[in-house]
């Protein structure tokens, strides 16, 4: 029995070069992680993503001095992805700005 040849896959014309979608992809990377930055961007300069640094230098919110009626039940913050804590950077979808 013969082996089966397989036909070269051909790529599609939006395949070849592909355009971005409504969605802008960001990778935020935690304060001071250097190397971190300098290898994400290093490695996605063919992506269609943007590499910022996360600019907060500390937390913004504080305990309230004094408890006003807040009607929440629960705090609305999520707990970070695990890349956070595990290797400095998030990511991030957002539509993006019409042009």
């Amino acid at each position: 029995m013969q082996p089966k040849k397989r036909r070269p896959v051909e790529l599609q014309a939006d395949e070849e070069n592909p355009q971005p979608s409504g969605q802008n992809l960001r990778i935020y990377v935690r304060r001071g992680a250097i190397r971190r930055y300098a290898r994400l961007t290093r490695d996605s300069r063919l992506l269609p993503v943007d590499i910022e640094w996360d600019r907060r230098q500390q937390e913004r919110r504080a305990e309230p001095k004094a408890p006003t009626a807040d009607r929440r039940k629960s705090d609305r913050r999520r707990k970070p992805p695990f890349t956070w804590e595990m290797a400095d950077f998030v990511v991030t979808e957002s539509k993006k700005k019409s042009e």
